[in-house]
């Protein structure tokens, strides 16, 4: 039977991990996918708040004794291209999250692209793919001595214009470039669909299921009103969940259902309310998909 797990998103930097993995299993999940950075500090590796990864073997003997896994991990992110980064510097952070996933016992480790600031729509779009080619194809072997699968994930950036912020269409936003740029690094890559994402950028997301195909390792399911990127629970927003489980059923997908919402703003006291109305979702869906 698939797994139901969820992100640590907006919980796990308040709580810590053994009091969040706790809460995770009251919900009723099966797991969890593990964010290897703080919420406000995003391009830093940080593990249960400390930056050495041997800190994942203590977090998952904690999940382990609660019969829970660690389904995926989630790299830190943010970076782009002409702010100064390096090549150098970010796969140094990737290598240590890869370190940590293998030793919290995930699989696969969700990876932003690195992106230009002018990288929207069309523009610099092969020369942001290649550059990434580049970083991802140098961090192949070290994910293959770890065991883990980098997992690319679509996305969206910000473009301020006439006043207004909004977010478009960037590098890995289709399900075309994606299998593209899996299909060129090899078999330590596959791919993370993340459905509020897919929303933003105004894919035809059952068609985006269909081109990833068997690429199609994991999932960030969220929901949001097509303007901003609010990791909602489903139903929340305006995502068309039925037509996406459908073709989800359709290309075979066997991996977990899990879920990316935002529990920032969650009072503590209700989290547990919260995530098992997500938990309970996810059990909706685990029927849609595999006719329980």
């Amino acid at each position: 039977m698939r797994k139901i797990t969820v992100a640590g998103y907006g919980f796990i930097e308040r709580l810590g991990a053994d009091e969040s993995l706790l809460l995770v299993k009251n919900a009723g999940f099966d797991g969890i996918d593990y964010p290897l950075y703080e919420e406000d500090r995003r391009e830093e590796f940080s593990l249960d708040g400390g930056s050495d990864p041997a800190a994942a073997a203590r977090v998952r003997s904690v999940a382990n004794s609660l019969g829970l896994s660690v389904g995926q991990t989630h790299a830190p992110f943010g970076y782009r291209a002409d702010d100064g980064s390096t090549q150098e510097s970010i796969l140094d952070i990737y290598k240590r999250a890869a370190e940590a996933t293998a030793m919290l016992g995930a699989k696969g480790m969700v990876l932003h692209p690195v992106k230009f600031e002018d990288c929207k729509y069309g523009y610099r779009r092969e020369e942001c793919f290649d550059l990434n080619l580049e970083l991802f194809s140098r961090l192949a072997p070290f994910l293959k001595g770890c065991g883990v699968i980098g997992l690319l994930e679509n996305m969206f950036i910000k473009e301020q214009k006439d006043g207004f912020s909004r977010l478009v269409p960037t590098i890995y936003s289709t399900g075309e470039e994606l299998s593209r740029a899996a299909d060129t690094l090899g078999e330590q890559y596959a791919v993370c669909l993340d459905s509020g994402h897919a929303l933003i950028t105004g894919e035809d997301i059952p068609a985006m299921v269909r081109t990833i195909g068997d690429k199609l390792f994991a999932l960030h399911l969220h929901d949001n009103t097509r303007e901003r990127d609010d990791h909602l629970p489903p139903y929340f927003g305006k995502l068309p969940f039925a037509s996406l489980l459908g073709a989800l059923k359709e290309i075979k997908y066997s991996g977990n259902l899990n879920f990316e919402v935002r529990f920032t703003s969650v009072p503590k006291g209700a989290l547990p309310t919260a995530l098992k109305y997500v938990r309970d979702i996810g059990v909706t869906f685990r029927q849609m998909l595999d006719g329980e």
